[in-house]
């Protein structure tokens, strides 16, 4: 059983393929193509949220796109020798509102906490869906947890089972009276 989620924000891709006991990740941009895996027990269960002030930026857009409608005027309503200044204002602005405009801004959700750190668009496709998916993927990764760090066999030491019992509780996988199940049940099994 594989889960999918794709964001795609301008030109930027991100997917996520979510198995039973890792995470693929593929992330395209402009720049680079990256394709990896991360093991489920390398991931963190805390969310970090990391956004740019977008404000400085829709202000630049907007100062932008009016000088290249006032150039785009100029041209019409000059005169003679003028008209080669305006074309030269207008295509400048008219690049600078291209490049306001996509220029990425970080708006971003960090899974964060284990060895490897995941990121998600915030709003892509909407909010919801996004912490919805991060739901899952913590989900399976205290599943996985569990089921790996809470195995036993004849030649698992006392103090062995116990220290990983005690880490599974301090990173919130387990209650304080889960840790009691687990550990009586260790103990009733090392009587037999």
């Amino acid at each position: 059983m594989s889960i999918e989620f794709q964001q795609k924000k301008g030109l930027n891709f991100r997917k996520f393929i979510l198995s039973s006991d890792k995470i693929i990740v593929e992330r395209r941009t402009l720049r680079k193509n990256e394709k990896y895996e991360v093991r489920l027990d390398r991931l963190g269960l805390d969310i970090h949220y990391q956004a740019d002030n977008n404000i400085a930026g829709k202000i630049f857009l907007g100062v932008c796109l009016a000088l290249t409608v006032g150039s785009v005027f100029g041209i019409f309503l000059s005169t003679g020798k003028d008209v080669a200044t305006w074309i030269l204002n207008g295509v400048l602005w008219t690049a600078m509102s291209f490049i306001a405009y996509f220029r990425p801004h970080d708006d971003d959700v960090f899974l964060v906490g284990g060895q490897t750190n995941l990121v998600f668009y915030r709003d892509v496709p909407n909010e919801k869906d996004v912490l919805a998916f991060i739901e899952k993927i913590k989900q399976h990764v205290k599943s996985y947890m569990l089921e790996k760090y809470t195995a036993f066999d004849s030649v698992t030491t006392d103090f062995d089972y116990y220290n990983r019992l005690h880490w599974l509780r301090d990173l919130e996988i387990i209650s304080q009276s889960e840790y009691t199940e687990y550990k009586k049940a260790f103990d009733l099994q090392k009587l037999l």
